[in-house]
């Protein structure tokens, strides 16, 4: 790869006229930074913030997060999705705790769990100032469009040439006086607002000029598609039994189960029991296409028993980790009680 050129100043200018207020750029501790990027892990920003904010007064700083139960932390995650990540946060809070503080470089914080090479270097570079180099997807699009980087050599030369570029980038511009938490950021932020996947907003890119693919007149080509994406279809059905004091029966999903640590309806048809109607709700996790079909039941006769993994939680204020199937479904179940209507599909 020959020596590439870049913009870095006009790169840099942009941002600070146009880069968005968000919670973690006003204090930029390695704490805040650490959790908003685990939390920026395949979610958008704005998906992102009011969880931040609500996760942050409940564990302001990483002991009070180290020392709280596995539960706690799921149900201030609950509704973000990939809930691995909640619980690999509360295992690398331990760990951060254990060994006395933060990591300091790179090595040391892909050490740490749920951390991988682009998030150690986010972290190093927006909270350290160090010049790592990153790449997430909203990077790889602008570099891939501003170099005309393709996939002909396969996906990991194409990976490997943009980490490249990142590298020099970062060390290009620290060399130059910017500070490598802004350039990373301004890459960050210049493929989320402006070189979009599609239609991107080339009239406005402050580095337009510089762009390969733009000049080619196939910007929005690259980078080029991956395999179409294999789906698998999942059906699911669960029954949701309540009683008559505005409360509904739940299960915890246990350790090796698919969203392990949330609560959920239960997968056995209830004994004792009037069919109230059904729900049904649609769903797309990573690869999963996913249909629920929500059954309710109303209870007869003596409750069912509190236990372990096991319980009653008030509809309206469950207060126990709950993924987002289970909250839509949840509302649909509150407008029942309250109308008396019957439950009709979604």
């Amino acid at each position: 790869m020959g020596k590439p050129t870049f913009p870095w100043k006009k790169l840099f200018d942009w941002f600070e006229r146009q880069k968005r207020v968000l919670p973690w750029r006003n204090d930029p501790s390695l704490y805040r930074v650490w959790i908003s990027e685990i939390m920026l892990q395949q979610t958008q920003v704005a998906t992102v913030v009011p969880y931040f904010e609500k996760f942050l007064n409940r564990f302001p700083d990483v002991k009070t997060l180290a020392e709280s139960s596995e539960e706690e932390v799921m149900l201030h995650w609950a509704g973000l999705g990939y809930y691995s990540r909640a619980r690999n946060l509360r295992k690398a809070a331990q760990k951060i705790v254990e060994i006395g503080g933060f990591p300091q470089n790179r090595e040391e914080w892909e050490a740490i769990p749920g951390v991988g090479p682009y998030t150690a270097g986010a972290i190093l570079s927006i909270a350290l100032n160090q010049p790592e180099a990153i790449l997430d997807g909203n990077v790889e699009r602008v570099l891939s469009r501003l170099r005309k980087v393709g996939r002909e050599k396969g996906d990991v030369a194409f990976k490997e040439e943009l980490w490249q570029l990142s590298r020099f980038f970062v060390m290009g511009a620290f060399n130059d006086g910017i500070p490598p938490s802004q350039i990373n950021q301004a890459l960050m932020e210049l493929g989320a607002m402006t070189c979009l996947p599609r239609n991107p907003k080339c009239e406005i890119c402050p580095i337009a000029k510089d762009c390969q693919a733009r000049a080619a007149g196939v910007a929005e080509e690259f980078p080029p598609r991956k395999k179409p994406k294999k789906w698998l279809t999942i059906h699911e059905e669960l029954h949701a039994l309540v009683d008559g004091h505005g409360k509904v029966f739940l299960r915890q999903r246990a350790a090796g189960e698919w969203r392990a640590g949330l609560w959920d309806f239960l997968e056995v048809e209830p004994k004792k029991a009037r069919r109230l109607g059904s729900v049904e709700t649609r769903h797309v996790v990573t690869r999963h296409k996913i249909t629920r079909v929500t059954h309710f039941w109303k209870q007869l006769g003596k409750p069912l028993e509190t236990r372990d993994g096991f319980r009653w939680v008030l509809i309206s204020d469950p207060e126990v980790a709950l993924g987002s199937a289970v909250q839509k479904v949840l509302i649909r179940a509150r407008e029942f009680l309250e109308s008396g209507d019957k439950i009709q599909r979604l």
